[in-house]
C-alpha cells in the first residue's frame, strides 16, 4: 500500500474496496475502508485520521476532498466533487468528449466528528461544519453549520449537538495515545 501519496499507521483497506488515483490520495492513521467502497480519480483526496467510509460509500467526481479526523461517512452515501452541468450548458455524461460537456469540479470539505448519514449526498462546493450529522438521505446542496444535525433535501439544520462533550473526549484520545501521523484536524484554529 506504498502507492498513495501517504499513508499513516492501523490503516485498514478491505480487499473489495476500489480506490483508483492512489498516488493522489493521503490516508492518516487509523482508518479502516470498507469493502465495496469506491473511490474515483481526484485532483487531490485527503483522508484523515480515525476516519470510517462504510461499504457501498462512494466519493467521486474529480475535484478536491478533504475528511478530516473523526469522520464517518456511512453506508451508501455519495460525496461528489464533480457534476455536469445540467442546466443545458453542455451534453452530459462520461462518454461524451469534454469539448462538449459542461462539468463542474470543486471541492468538498468534510469538518472534524462529522458523521454523513446512510444515503446522504453532498454535492461539490460545500463545507460540512465541525461535528455535524448529516441524517440518512439528506441532500447536501450548501455549506451546513458546525455541531447541528442536518436533515431534508436540501439538508438544514434542524437540532444542536453536543461540541463540549465530544472535545472533551478528544482531548483524552489525544493524552492518552498521543495525535497520530496524517491527521487532518478542522477546523484548524481549534486544533
Amino acid at each position: 500500500m506504498d502507492d498513495f501519496a501517504r499513508q499513516g499507521v492501523a490503516v485498514t483497506i478491505y480487499p473489495g474496496a476500489r480506490l483508483l488515483g492512489r498516488d493522489r490520495i493521503a490516508i492518516g492513521s487509523h482508518v479502516i475502508i470498507d469493502d465495496f467502497v469506491f473511490i474515483g480519480v481526484h485532483a487531490a483526496l485527503t483522508l484523515g485520521s480515525y476516519v470510517h467510509v462504510a461499504s457501498h460509500a462512494s466519493i467521486t467526481g474529480g475535484g478536491t476532498c478533504v475528511v478530516a479526523d473523526f469522520t464517518g461517512i456511512s453506508s451508501g452515501a455519495r460525496v461528489l466533487t464533480g457534476t455536469d452541468d445540467f442546466g443545458g450548458a453542455g451534453m452530459t455524461g462520461p462518454t461524451i468528449p469534454d469539448e462538449f460537456r459542461a462539468v463542474e469540479r470543486g471541492t468538498v470539505t468534510i469538518e472534524s466528528h462529522v458523521v454523513v448519514g446512510a444515503n446522504a449526498v453532498v454535492l461539490p462546493n460545500v463545507t460540512i461544519g465541525e461535528g455535524t450529522v448529516v441524517g440518512a438521505g439528506a441532500v447536501v446542496t450548501d455549506d451546513l453549520p458546525p455541531w447541528s444535525v442536518c436533515a431534508g433535501a436540501p439538508a438544514r439544520a434542524v437540532k444542536a449537538r453536543r461540541r463540549d462533550v465530544i472535545l472533551a473526549q478528544e482531548h483524552a484520545l489525544y493524552e492518552r495515545y498521543g495525535r497520530p501521523a496524517g491527521s487532518t484536524r478542522l477546523p484548524r484554529e481549534r486544533a
